[in-house]
């Protein structure tokens, strides 16, 4: 007879584990899609003591960027904003999680010269960080604390993964070769 309930030898059972990963997921997707989305509102509007698009574009400008740097802020601000809005409820989760995977890979491939740890404004520590919690979300999939619940890559998230994690190599390389 197969039950939910785990024997104490024979660790936790389907639905324990099952129920413990989705709690983790949520919990992932919640810091993530708020983190990547308020940083993308200061990158945009200027919240949170931000730069706006204006101060961002400098940024970027400082960070190696040299051409269409205006667009780039706009393209990264909202990437980040519908990508954190779309991983924090867990619909089109593959979307945003792979929107904000190629921003984590493009600010840690510009500050990867300034070395791991952060330190007046070099290091990419953070951002390593924010994109290996994207890549988890991209891989993994929303869990079933998501709206994505009834979706094909909800049941099939490594193969939607993969293929959420080639679109933001192919974004990230484009960005570099035109941008810098």
């Amino acid at each position: 007879m197969i039950s939910d309930v785990a024997d104490s030898d024979s660790g936790p059972g389907p639905a324990e584990t099952r129920g413990g990963i989705d709690l983790g997921l949520l919990v992932l997707r919640v810091v993530l899609g708020v983190t990547m989305g308020a940083h993308g509102l200061q990158h945009l509007f200027g919240a949170f003591g931000g730069p706006g698009v204006g101060g961002f574009t400098r940024v970027l400008g400082s960070l190696g960027y040299t051409s269409q740097t205006t667009l780039l802020s706009w393209i990264t601000g909202i990437s980040e904003v519908l990508g954190g809005a779309l991983v924090l409820v867990g619909l089109f989760t593959p979307i945003g999680a792979a929107a904000l995977l190629g921003v984590c890979a493009n600010i840690v491939f510009v500050k990867f010269g300034g070395g791991f740890f952060q330190k007046d404004g070099q290091g990419f520590e953070f951002e390593l960080l924010l994109g290996a919690a994207s890549l988890t979300v991209l891989l993994a999939g929303s869990g079933r604390l998501a709206l994505d619940a009834n979706t094909p890559w909800r049941k099939r998230p490594l193969s939607f993964g993969l293929i959420g994690l080639l679109l933001a190599a192919a974004a990230s390389v484009v960005v570099i070769v035109l941008c810098r």
